[in-house]
């Protein structure tokens, strides 16, 4: 029997998103309801109840590993999504495009996501062009999605025991990359990252594109900053676990570089952008064809994260019900014989805090296996009282459970 894992990235709401009602409670889903009138409903906390999870963490969680053991760092993650070279001692990073000021010798964050500009990919070279031949390491810059990119640092005597160059807010400097261990790697390291940064910022304040984009009106991308350093972890794949071939359909970096570790072939899908913009059409129709030949596809829908990371209510409802509209609407056309489904949210994002927050989200499974209970719509609320109670991550194999694979724990 098919299983389909759908995540809707930062799907979850609070009562503050409307007035009382949360984006999803909101929102008009009648394909979801539907598949909520027949399935079971349940309220997932990603990690643990009161963790505030990451995105990382929380597809580990949900794929079925401890991210307490498995967690190394979300660059690793970012890198192999975007299909980059790592090698060994390789120390990997999450980037972010930025707009600073400079302002009394210190580059001040006034925008983090630059506008969420799309020109990453004109800006790449430029990046790439600083050195940093004076410290004898290489490394390799990579934009993927609006303001994200990647970035690996390759050389002699390196450590991932460094903090990140990102504030995670605004109207500050840049933060300064300091070591985490008393060891001479991290603090080489952290003395790396700052004239990088520093160099990124002298590379791209004066490019064409920024040029181009302030006389627009528009934010430029004339910083970078990292966060999340990591060596690449090691994962036994869910692929391997289960006996199975698994598919991801996704736009982002990180869900496709998390995706390939646990085993996963990541396929490629003209129009999936994972922004407000993706297709969710040609998404549905790849999970639908992927379904022909994979026991397991696993599909990432990021636009709900986004709008809530805008602080926009009405972009996050508006995008929930064109999900509806066009994924579930599309898949429920062709539901293949005897698929289970599940659709979740890797984490709450309101609108109201623009953050990731420790409240757990509504998890719905269908297919034949599964005991419908009594819940009639998809929401937080109404999952709240559904037949699966509470419970943290594991959704993958709880899916698989259902298809009647995996081995048996115990005599």
């Amino acid at each position: 029997m098919p299983a389909l894992l759908v995540i809707l990235d930062g799907l979850g709401g609070r009562p503050t998103d409307f007035g009382g009602a949360t984006c999803l409670e909101r929102a008009s889903h009648p394909n979801l309801d539907e598949l909520a009138a027949q399935g079971a409903l349940g309220l997932m906390d990603p990690i643990a109840p009161g963790v505030r999870p990451g995105s990382d963490t929380a597809h580990l969680s949900i794929f079925g590993y401890d991210p307490f053991k498995v967690y190394t760092g979300r660059g690793a993650f970012e890198v192999l999504g975007i299909g980059m070279d790592v090698r060994g001692g390789d120390i990997c990073f999450r980037a972010n495009f930025a707009t600073v000021e400079e302002r009394d010798g210190k580059l001040i964050v006034v925008d983090r996501r630059a506008g969420r500009l799309e020109e990453g990919k004109l800006l790449e070279e430029a990046v790439n062009s600083v050195s940093l031949r004076d410290f004898g390491v290489e490394f390799f810059f990579r934009a993927s999605t609006e303001h994200r990119g990647a970035l690996v640092l390759r050389g002699e005597d390196l450590s991932a025991a460094v903090s990140d160059t990102d504030p995670h807010e605004v109207g500050v400097p840049v933060a300064e990359a300091k070591p985490l261990e008393e060891t001479e790697a991290a603090r080489r390291t952290a003395q790396i990252l700052n004239a990088f940064t520093r160099r990124a910022h002298e590379a791209l304040r004066e490019h064409p594109v920024n040029k181009k984009r302030l006389a627009e009106g528009k934010l430029p991308g004339n910083a970078l900053l990292l966060r999340g350093a990591a060596v690449m972890p090691h994962l036994v794949p869910v692929t391997e676990t289960y006996g199975i071939r698994a598919a991801c359909v996704a736009g982002g970096a990180l869900y496709k570089g998390v995706a390939r570790l646990a085993g996963m072939e990541v396929l490629s899908v003209p129009g999936a952008t994972g922004d407000l913009k993706t297709d969710l059409r040609a998404k549905a129709r790849a999970a639908l064809e992927a379904l022909r030949s994979f026991d397991l596809v696993f599909v990432h829908i990021k636009g709900t994260d986004n709008a809530g990371h805008d602080g926009d209510a009405e972009a996050k409802k508006a995008f929930i019900e064109r999900a509806d509209r066009e994924f579930f609407g599309t898949l429920l056309l062709e539901l293949p014989k005897g698929l289970h489904l599940c659709v979740s949210g890797d984490h709450t994002t309101p609108p109201a805090t623009r953050e990731h927050t420790a409240d757990p989200v509504p998890a719905l499974f269908f297919g034949p296996a599964v005991r419908p209970d009594r819940v009639r719509t998809f929401s937080e609320r109404a999952a709240g009282e559904g037949g699966l109670g509470r419970f943290s991550g594991r959704l993958l194999p709880q899916l698989l459970g259902y298809c009647d694979l995996g081995g048996k724990f115990g005599a």
